[in-house]
């Protein structure tokens, strides 16, 4: 394979591009194996980072997997597969939005074990109050969104660590940067956020740090779970660029 090197700028968007001109003119075929890391790398003149991303991107929407121990496909079954309707911003924002999931219950589940250890009663006055408020906007998603970003930030307070809320701000800016690119439609059922939220509180308030953030992985796990799920609804991806995630 002769792929063209990315020169300035170089984005994972740019990497799926070149994957995908590949398997569409056939040079990659179904069941071929993809380069190494190391080589695909050189061969595209990018980082492993940009590259790591546009590879979960094309796994997330069924163009390759990755075997553990053997290497990284194309589908064998791609034949059979309706992928036509991807668009590429769209492949990409969807991938970014999981990995910004699992970067955040790497962090906010932590951090739930944090706030069971320390949060005071004005602490959890204010996570109640803010659950309540979903509750009222459960139906209007730009507000109910509002609402639950204020819920992971006043939790990253109760835990009493000031860079944990440093980054919770940080993260919060680029979750909803992320998902301003797919526009604003719920991906998920509010009342089950709304349930595995009070589930959390409740756990923080008795000071179990292990529900609570088993709880919290609940919480966020809505969202990645939903997502996927929407991606393997072939009859269902030309709505993919209207959709949003409010999380």
């Amino acid at each position: 394979m002769n792929y063209k090197t990315i020169k300035r700028r170089s984005t994972s968007e740019l990497v799926i591009k070149e994957i995908l001109d590949s398997i569409q003119s056939g040079v990659l075929k179904p069941g071929d194996k993809l380069p190494t890391e190391h080589e695909l790398t050189k061969m595209l003149g990018v980082g492993r980072s940009s590259l790591r991303e546009a590879i979960s991107a094309l796994v997330l929407v069924g163009y390759i997997e990755v075997i553990q121990g053997r290497g990284t496909f194309v589908r064998k079954d791609l034949e059979s597969l309706d992928l036509s309707a991807f668009e590429l911003r769209d492949i990409q924002t969807t991938a970014s939005i999981i990995d910004l999931i699992e970067l955040r219950e790497i962090l906010e589940c932590n951090t739930a074990r944090l706030a069971a250890r320390r949060a005071g009663s004005n602490d959890i006055n204010r996570l109640r109050k803010i659950i309540a408020e979903m509750k009222k906007n459960a139906k209007d998603t730009e507000r109910f969104s509002e609402h639950d970003f204020d819920f992971h930030v006043a939790l990253a307070e109760a835990s009493g660590n000031p860079m944990i809320l440093q980054m919770m701000n940080l993260i919060v800016k680029k979750v909803h940067d992320a998902y301003v690119r797919l526009k604003h439609e719920t991906l998920f059922d509010a009342d089950q956020a709304i349930v595995t939220a009070e589930q959390l509180v409740a756990s923080i308030a008795a000071g179990d740090e292990n529900a609570a953030a088993k709880h919290m992985g609940q919480h966020l796990g809505l969202v990645t779970t939903q997502l996927k799920q929407l991606v393997s609804k072939k009859s269902e991806i030309n709505n993919l660029k209207n959709v949003a995630v409010t999380r």
